[in-house]
């Protein structure tokens, strides 16, 4: 499974020598509000932004999993849009 490759990239001996004590980690955050997209660049390089004060929302919740050691965080604006029986897992 993928853990088992994790393992494997986690042990690889090149890798542990180039990068001693590398893990990687993974903060999620869920929020649910109004954005506008726009497409900035160039005509060699477009990117996509976004405008919004939920963006910056999730952008701080995100920051706080590193805080708190958890790998997902979501608001409260989230949690009342869940279903009774995903919410009563939580």
């Amino acid at each position: 499974g993928k853990s088992a490759q994790l393992a494997e990239y986690r042990t690889h001996a090149k890798l542990a020598k180039r990068l001693p004590n590398y893990r990687v980690r993974l903060g999620l955050s869920l929020h649910s509000g109004w954005a506008i997209e726009g497409a900035i660049g160039s005509e060699f390089k477009i990117d996509a932004s976004y405008l919004s004060p939920s963006v910056i929302v999730a952008t701080k919740l995100e920051a706080t999993t590193k805080h708190y050691g958890v790998t997902i965080v979501f608001s409260d604006t989230m949690q009342r849009l869940l279903s009774d029986a995903v919410a009563a897992h939580g």
